[in-house]
């Protein structure tokens, strides 16, 4: 039975400031870093097979910091990108909804932002990549290392939830998602204990 850890980035400089990252290459912060090597540590004992990661830098050095303990050289696929987010990139929330009232609500990712991804298109290209990544890794434990949008779209396809209901799952900055893939069964989601001894987390 394969065990995926499907993994948000740490936080990064955009994190900090509540901008919206999409396809933008912000790095991680210190405390990004920091939460980093924290979920390293605790996913040591996992025995992971294999690392992939989307080729963002924010997901890209989360990945690298989780794969280092282990000498497992992590594997990049494009196709685990955040959502394109077109002309919302780098606006917060606020601006956002103030520049564009008629598409920023709750069913905004169903038809996208204004020249970005809508919510068929996301899917598509993520359960593509972690189908392929599935069945490249039969009966491993896999870390796949990517962004909020995207993972929670993939999750709500792997369980079964129609496209045009709006659906989002909380997952904090290395926050994961613990998924048995042949029984669909989560036994953990959005878990950020490793980051409960961190002083200054936000």
């Amino acid at each position: 039975m394969t065990l995926l850890y499907l993994i948000r980035h740490a936080r990064s400089t955009w994190n900090a400031t509540s901008r919206m990252q999409g396809w933008a290459d912000p790095p991680l912060d210190d405390i990004g870093r920091e939460q980093a090597r924290a979920l390293a540590a605790s996913l040591q004992a996992e025995s992971l097979d294999a690392v992939y990661s989307s080729p963002l830098l924010r997901a890209r050095e989360t990945a690298e910091i989780i794969a280092a303990p282990l000498n497992i050289k992590i594997k990049l696929d494009d196709r685990l990108k955040e959502r394109n987010i077109g002309e919302w990139t780098g606006l917060t929330g606020d601006e956002a909804n103030e520049r564009f009232p008629e598409r920023f609500n709750g069913n905004w990712r169903i038809v996208g932002p204004p020249g970005g991804e809508t919510q068929e298109i996301l899917v598509k290209r993520a359960a593509a990549a972690i189908n392929d990544i599935i069945a490249a890794h039969p009966d491993e434990i896999i870390a796949v290392v990517s962004h909020g949008g995207t993972l929670n779209t993939y999750l709500a396809h792997a369980l079964g939830i129609p496209l045009e209901k709006p659906t989002h799952f909380a997952l904090p900055n290395t926050g994961f998602i613990r998924l048995h893939v042949e029984d669909k069964k989560i036994y953990l989601l959005g878990d950020d204990r490793h980051l409960n001894n961190m002083s200054d987390v936000a």
